[in-house]
């Protein structure tokens, strides 16, 4: 199966190369950012259940295909994960082809899209088209998970005719904890395997817009001693009148940049 992408992703290389490339760097922008509940701001010890959507875009100052980014942190600020709030499934389970295992359904905590652009890696006008459908699953563990913190599958669909290529499968995105304008919050941390960065010789795959809703699913858990219904994610806090939601992007180099936006505005 993995020649068949290769040769498709070819073909489709060879179509867009080119020659002549000025030198060019990333934008990063954070154009989406929303949640609930409504204005409430929430504590520590009393989180109140929510939902988040969020959304980034890559760029390129010479409008071409941007640089592969292979390493990604996402946080909003006084958002908390409680992974034990809600069932989960192994990451192995997540991991399934051409679908993810029937235990996982009950661990589904949220959806989104991406887009992406690939080439020839010496050609970054070249820009051919791959859609994907991404499913966020609650995991017991998986590449730095641990049972403390917990952690999400990045569940990655695909087929044509939205991209040359059929991919199924995973990406562990362990859950940290982190401070955001002094306020605690849950950030996601994950890296991007090779074969989707770079899915035959000499091309690069970039992501260049991606879409996530983190949706309101509730459940019980012990909070300072208490029993309490929380959601998967939850507010805790917030320093003003707005929330941050922040992106930090790393790209092969181990250069990093980060986006931030607010909301509500």
């Amino acid at each position: 199966m993995r020649k068949l992408w290769i040769a498709a992703v070819a073909a489709v290389v060879v179509a867009f190369s080119a020659v002549g490339i000025a030198y060019a760097v990333n934008t990063y922008d954070v154009d989406i950012a929303s949640g609930g509940p409504g204005n409430k701001v929430g504590s520590a010890a009393k989180p109140l259940a929510a939902f988040l959507n969020f959304g980034y875009e890559v760029g390129d100052t010479n409008n071409n295909r941007p640089s592969v980014i292979n390493r990604y942190f996402i946080a909003a600020e006084g958002i908390k994960y409680f992974p034990k709030a809600r069932p989960t499934c192994t990451f192995a389970q997540s991991d399934e082809s051409p679908k993810y295992n029937k235990k996982c359904k009950a661990a589904i905590v949220g959806n989104g899209t991406i887009a992406n652009a690939f080439g020839a890696a010496t050609d970054p006008t070249a820009k051919a088209g791959c859609d994907v459908k991404l499913t966020l699953i609650n995991i017991s563990d998986g590449p730095g998970v641990t049972k403390k913190r917990g952690g999400m599958t990045i569940r990655i669909d695909t087929d044509p005719p939205a991209c040359p290529l059929s991919i199924h499968g995973a990406l562990a995105a362990p859950i940290f904890d982190v401070k955001i304008e002094g306020v605690p919050s849950s950030e996601l941390r994950f890296q991007v395997p090779d074969n989707l960065v770079h899915p035959a010789p000499g091309v690069d795959n970039s992501v260049i817009d991606v879409t996530s809703h983190v949706l309101r699913k509730k459940g019980k858990v012990k909070v300072n001693g208490k029993t309490r219904t929380v959601g998967f994610a939850s507010v805790v806090g917030r320093k003003g009148k707005t929330r941050t939601v922040r992106v930090t992007f790393v790209d092969e180099t181990g250069h990093k940049a980060t986006a931030t936006t607010t909301y509500p505005k």
